[in-house]
């Protein structure tokens, strides 16, 4: 009996790492198709339904130090995969497809590769209008007013 239970125990962890593995693997490779896209968006005009390649309804940023649980009582929901802003400059986006967290950046534009420039909350409903322009290594979207 013990041996069964063991045994479930262990069918069990071997499942929920498993869940816990493929989350994060897919959320890597968001990010990673997420950077490609912004990365390669030509100078002009655009908005970030038409360069953002996944799923989500509103994304948005926050001031510097902004503390997790403000974050999360602005989205709605928790996440263990929020992360704060530890100094002025950073990229900070927070992706929400109805109550999950559906992307996560936060990091330097310079690491990145790419700079989002905009105060609050976006709708993917809004369709909000970003000017892209080139800094050196950084792709910088401000959006439009």
């Amino acid at each position: 009996m013990a041996k069964k239970i063991l045994a479930g125990i262990a069918v069990l962890l071997l499942v929920g790492v498993g869940y816990w593995w493929y989350g994060y693997q897919s959320s890597e490779k968001q990010l990673e198709t997420l950077g490609t896209a912004l990365m390669h968006t030509a100078e002009g005009e655009t908005t970030l339904n038409a360069v953002v390649p996944f799923e989500w309804d509103a994304v948005y940023t926050f001031p510097p130090y902004t503390g997790k649980e403000e974050i999360e009582a602005a989205i709605g929901f928790r996440s263990s995969r929020i992360r704060e802003t530890v100094n002025e400059g950073m990229v900070q986006l927070v992706f929400v497809r109805g109550k999950r967290l559906a992307a996560m950046v936060c990091g330097y534009p310079d690491e990145l590769g790419y700079d989002v420039e905009f105060t609050g909350k976006i709708t993917f409903a809004e369709q909000a209008v970003f000017t892209v322009r080139q800094k050196g290594d950084v792709v910088c979207f401000t959006r439009k007013e």
